[in-house]
């Protein structure tokens, strides 16, 4: 008879420390997201993060320095494509023959 209550209260032990484990997990899983979420509010500028030294000049000053850099690589692609063939315009002449 003791065999069979060690048995059962060994059994219910292993439930409970399952359940405890799976609370665990799921809480992880929350934090995580919730973490994830405030990163991506806070790039965004929807958050102002607190726990930086930066304050929202310097987070203005960086967003501008990056159009900038974006800027300066379109001007490079628009030159690369400017090399090719140059576009050719329609006289006056023509266009008006293409309207009738």
């Amino acid at each position: 008879m003791r065999i069979g209550e060690a048995a059962t209260g060994i059994g219910e032990q292993m439930a409970d420390t399952g359940l405890a484990i799976q609370r665990a997990k799921d809480k992880t899983e929350q934090m995580t997201a919730r973490a994830a979420a405030i990163d991506e509010l806070t790039e965004s500028g929807a958050l102002e993060d607190l726990t930086s030294s930066s304050d929202a000049l310097d987070r203005e000053l960086g967003q501008l320095s990056q159009q900038s850099q974006v800027d300066k690589e379109l001007e490079a692609m628009k030159a690369q494509v400017g090399a090719g063939e140059p576009q050719k315009e329609l006289s006056s002449e023509t266009s008006k023959e293409a309207a009738e």
